[in-house]
């Protein structure tokens, strides 16, 4: 058989002389890189939450368990696959994508804004305490000064404004540390933006606007415009900031040139401004009537009017470059241009929608579930062999005209006794991790415990190398397996058999 890393030269040299011309096979289909647009959708009374790939209106997912009457959609985090919501109650939701299962966050009740980091909820509740709501605690704190507002950042920190008449204070921690690692005084902030990378926080004062840095809270410049600014939007990369005030104009603030750098002319005022995820379009809500502006990131222009009622969900942008509006007691797909209809979701305007990118839905190939292990301790090049040929083969199938590459699979250990897998029936196992050393091995298994049931070691070889698999199971179904490797908040994988 040919050397793993003989084959991988092989496939990179193949790889070369294939896309030498610049021309794409039409033998197959073109598959996209990166996440799925999706299009989330959950009854507003309460039901059974449903996915659609965006572009189509066939139903891709559905959840097992019903959701309680919501109040709005707060965020996804394409880690876990979760998307967090808030029922009418103020208690956090979260609907898993991957188990299709519907949770609460602690039974803390949040009153007012709520914002969402990756799976963790910030608010405040009824005596004023931060509180931070994960799938695995939540945090309090209860500051004594009350606080007004939140900004979660993606490095883990929280922005915690304090205002008054006088002035806000913005103070960073780092939860479940309450010590205050940075703090800065401004005049008194009605709201703000960060950036998508959560380098720049933008607050609105009654002077205008203000940057900080958010490493520090540095302030990176102040830009005065009054106190006429109604509403903020960022591009994806951060670089410019829209602002709406009562004109009949958006203003465009430059961060770099940090100055004014054009503006877009508008039929009418605007109140509020949502932006693409993609950067390609922004939408803004007319003042005095219900229609969308549609302008054009590129040219700076409104490119279209569409008529439609705002709410928190909708209308939004889906990556093919439609927009998801309400029309009557229907949500509707049009072109963000020409504004002809595409589809429509029947009895959609009475549900809540979000649109998500993440790339769960997409069918797995078989070879992803055998027991195939990339151990951070392996030093040994056989192991390192071994690993390297299934990973192969899990991507690329069984490759042939170079080589009879194949999947490599552990011979089953020998059945023990009381061992029920030879009764016939269907098993599933999940597997943490495989190990060089036995005593590494037993002390991770002993730090699993699921449901009252532990993991165990399993002693097998790999290319006449000894390993030690700390598995738990087997059970009766995948989906048993898939909900206990979950619960134990690690690693894991689940494959089809007997330990």
């Amino acid at each position: 058989m040919i050397s793993p890393r003989s084959f991988l030269l092989l496939l990179t040299a193949v790889a070369a002389l294939a896309c030498g011309d610049g021309r794409v096979s039409s033998g197959g289909a073109i598959t996209a890189i990166g996440p799925d647009g999706i299009l989330l959708r959950v009854p507003t009374d309460g039901g059974i939450a449903r996915a659609y790939r965006a572009g189509s209106d066939s139903v891709l997912w559905s959840a097992r368990e019903r959701t309680p009457a919501l109040g709005t959609l707060l965020g996804f985090d394409d880690f876990l696959g979760v998307m967090l919501a808030r029922d009418l109650e103020g208690r956090i939701v979260s609907i898993d994508l991957r188990m299709g299962s519907v949770s609460d966050l602690g039974e803390a009740r949040i009153k007012g804004a709520v914002v969402t980091e990756g799976a963790a909820a910030f608010g405040l509740d009824a005596d004023g305490h931060v509180l931070r709501l994960t799938p695995a605690a939540t945090w309090n704190w209860p500051v004594p000064d009350g606080a007004t507002a939140l900004v979660p950042s993606a490095d883990g920190s929280l922005m915690v404004l304090f205002t008054t008449s006088e002035g806000t204070t913005i103070r960073r921690v780092i939860p479940p540390e309450t010590r205050v690692l940075d703090s800065v005084s401004v005049r008194p902030v009605r709201f703000t933006a960060r950036t998508q990378a959560g380098d720049r926080l933008w607050a609105v004062t009654d002077r205008g606007l203000v940057s900080l840095r958010t490493r520090d809270l540095s302030q990176a410049f102040d830009y005065s415009i009054g106190d006429s600014v109604l509403a903020l939007a960022l591009t994806p990369s951060g670089d410019r900031v829209f602002v709406a005030t009562d004109a009949r104009k958006l203003r465009i603030v430059d961060r770099y040139a940090e100055d004014e750098g054009g503006s877009v002319s508008l039929p009418s005022p605007v109140n509020d401004l949502r932006m693409d995820p993609d950067g390609h379009y922004l939408l803004a809500k007319a003042a005095d009537f219900d229609s969308i502006y549609v302008i054009s990131i590129g040219t700076s222009r409104v490119v279209s009017t569409i008529a439609s009622p705002w709410r928190d969900d909708l209308p939004l942008v889906t990556p093919e470059g439609h927009i998801l509006v309400l029309r009557g007691d229907d949500a509707v797909l049009v072109d963000a241009e020409s504004t002809r209809q595409r589809m429509s979701y029947a009895g959609g305007a009475s549900d809540r929608w979000s649109l998500v990118r993440w790339n769960g839905f997409r069918p797995r190939a078989a070879g992803l579930d055998r027991p195939v292990e990339f151990e951070e301790y392996a030093t040994d090049s056989a192991a390192t062999d071994s690993a390297l040929t299934a990973m192969i083969y899990g991507r690329y199938g069984d490759v042939t005209g170079v080589g009879s590459a194949g999947p490599l699979t552990a011979a089953p250990p020998p059945p023990q006794e009381g061992d029920s897998r030879n009764d016939g029936r269907e098993t599933w196992t999940v597997s943490f991790a495989t190990l060089l050393t036995e005593d590494r091995a037993t002390a991770m298994a002993d730090s699993i415990t699921v449901d009252g049931r532990k993991a165990r070691v399993v002693p097998g070889n790999r290319d006449g190398i000894p390993v030690w698999r700390v598995l738990l199971g087997p059970f009766d179904t995948r989906q048993a397996a898939e909900r206990a490797g979950m619960s134990s908040r690690i690693s894991y994988w689940v494959f089809e058999g007997a330990p």
